[in-house]
């Protein structure tokens, strides 16, 4: 204690014995030594490990790529109904695309897509359209969540989320699409087994060799039987009936590394004709895959017995991108000229995919009759567009 009147001297802030605080270079030199080791340890990755692009062509011009039989035998084969779930795999997809027709022959046309992504994380994406041809009207819809939005111990594949609802188990499917300019329901049935799709070269059922960008599992249920209803906005909801094309696909594939103009055909003497132009990022054509079916039954089309022109161009106002305006398929029976039921069928998912691609209805005319889907993917990333070349 102090006596009265007296005050106790200040200490000063800084002992005697305290140290001196360090340089600021010494304070930052272990962060620094520890970023260079980073770096350079990067370095000696891409240069000891990653080859060039000299001793990548020196390795493929050393060891060619195996042929697509050898690739796909190698590969189990696809089995049903244990591949109608989702897969462990970089790339799926499930997806219908159909006419529908009302009681006085109102005509309609939709399509539901359901995408499976794994990337940094597992994400699912929906995608809708739905379009009345009698009013030249189009509504679209899509959604994206995080993870797989379905029920655990699921046969076959149960995706819901929001008010939709994608759900199949063997030849039985729902499909239910609310939002609230439409909403459609369908219960979808198949009569024939499904069809396992394979390029003409591959040896095993169900597997598609997309080359460098990889290998892809596909099979189709084309035929499905639909019954359901559809509501425009607050209009009464009302019957509707048709027929469906479903579409299984999945696999270590890059879908970003290609462009493809996809045809999905019903032809009026009851065949079914899938058409895959594939196309690399340059534009230049890969390969054309087709797949003829009736009653389940079905048969590889070799890529000699199949030439696809594109007619004229069609430009979106929205996007900029363009697309072939019609198209003419010469098949060993005679050409088919497939036409679009409305131009601007494009649709925009670059909120949820970021992507843009030509989605919708055609019809079919010459030497057979018929109503299917086309879609158009890969013109926002690849220039020239696919199929432009060839336009006339």
């Amino acid at each position: 204690m102090t006596q009265e009147g007296q005050t106790t001297p200040r200490r000063s802030g800084r002992s005697r014995h305290s140290r001196k605080r360090p340089p600021l270079w010494r304070r930052f030199l272990g962060p620094f030594i520890a970023l260079t080791l980073i770096a350079t340890v990067i370095l000696l990755y891409w240069v000891l490990l990653v080859p060039g692009p000299d001793s990548q062509a020196r390795h493929h011009h050393e060891a060619p790529m195996p042929s697509a039989r050898e690739r796909t035998s190698a590969l189990p084969p696809l089995v049903l109904p244990r591949d109608e779930a989702p897969h462990v795999s970089a790339t799926e997809w499930w997806y219908y695309s159909g006419h529908l027709f009302g009681e006085q022959g109102e005509h309609y046309s939709f399509h539901i897509t359901v995408f499976l992504r794994d990337g940094i994380v597992r994400h699912t994406v929906f995608h809708g359209s739905f379009t009345d041809h009698d009013n030249d009207q189009r509504h679209t819809a899509q959604h994206r969540t995080a993870g797989i939005p379905s029920p655990v111990n699921t046969e076959g594949f149960d995706f819901r989320y929001a008010d939709w609802r994608v759900s199949g188990s063997g030849d039985e499917h729902l499909l239910i699409m609310n939002e609230e300019e439409f909403q459609l329901t369908l219960s979808l049935t198949d009569p024939w087994p499904p069809v396992l799709h394979k390029a003409h070269s591959s040896a095993t059922p169900g597997l598609l060799d997309f080359g460098d960008a990889g290998i892809s599992y596909y099979y189709s249920r084309p035929r499905m039987q639909a019954r359901g209803q559809i509501r425009l906005g607050q209009e009464i909801p009302a019957p509707v009936t048709g027929e469906v094309w479903f579409d299984h696909q999945w696999g270590d594939f890059e879908a970003t590394r290609l462009g493809w103009n996809w045809f999905a055909l019903h032809l009026e003497d009851g065949t079914e004709l899938m058409i895959y132009e594939l196309y690399d990022q340059h534009g230049s054509p890969l390969t054309t895959l087709g797949t003829r079916s009736r009653r389940g039954h079905s048969e590889a089309i070799s890529s000699g017995d199949i030439r696809v022109h594109s007619l004229g161009e069609w430009t979106s106002s929205q996007s900029g991108l363009r697309y072939p305006a019609a198209w003419e398929i010469e098949i060993p029976e005679g050409r088919l000229q497939v036409e679009p039921l409305r131009q601007n069928s494009e649709f925009d998912g670059r909120e949820s995919i970021f992507m843009i691609y030509w989605e919708g209805g055609v019809r079919v005319s010459g030497i057979l009759e018929g109503v299917g889907f086309v879609e158009m993917s890969g013109y926002d990333g690849i220039i020239p567009a696919p199929g432009m070349t060839g336009a006339r």
